[in-house]
């Protein structure tokens, strides 16, 4: 009988903890400014993964400054695409990312550059939330300044503003 209990108990605690590590993650609990899309394997919406501000940015800041095309010079904060797609859990095949806007605009990137370089989606500008009339409350920045070139391959068409959705497409 002592056996048995011991066996009860070990495997309730396996699924207890099983499910604790595959569990969704957490809803938002305010108004969603991201959702990311595809074949992704950590979903809080039915094939997405949605994001409030605070989710978001409870991902982790990276902070860097650079001359945005149209505003010049700003100090920009915002989590790196790459982090994104670790926390929702895209697959090792992903061959690129689309990036799109409230007005439907789509950028492009490719996979191995979001692993790259540190391409982010920001949210904040000089420490203050960006407001929707420079791009917010979230905007896709390209770390020009650190890495010559990329603006030829990301020209500044490609610095997308109001981002609502990021897509992940695999090979």
């Amino acid at each position: 009988m002592r056996k048995y209990r011991l066996a009860v108990v070990f495997c309730l605690t396996f699924v207890i903890l099983g499910s604790m590590c595959f569990a969704s993650p957490a809803k938002p609990s305010g108004k969603v400014v991201l959702t990311v899309k595809g074949p992704i394997a950590n979903t809080n919406a039915k094939g997405a993964c949605e994001f409030d501000l605070e989710m978001l940015e409870g991902l982790g800041l990276t902070e860097y400054q650079v001359k945005d095309p149209w505003l010049g010079k700003k100090t920009y904060a915002g989590v790196n695409i790459a982090k994104i797609l670790g926390y929702v859990g895209a697959p090792k095949n992903v061959s690129e990312v689309v990036v799109i806007a409230k007005d439907g605009k789509e950028v492009i990137i490719s996979a191995a550059d979001v692993a790259k370089y540190e391409i982010m989606v920001a949210t904040k500008d000089g420490g203050k939330a960006i407001g929707s009339g420079l791009g917010g409350p979230v905007k896709l920045v390209f770390p020009y300044d650190d890495n010559p070139g990329l603006d030829k391959q990301y020209p500044k068409e490609s610095w997308n503003w109001f981002v609502t959705t990021i897509e992940v497409r695999t090979k």
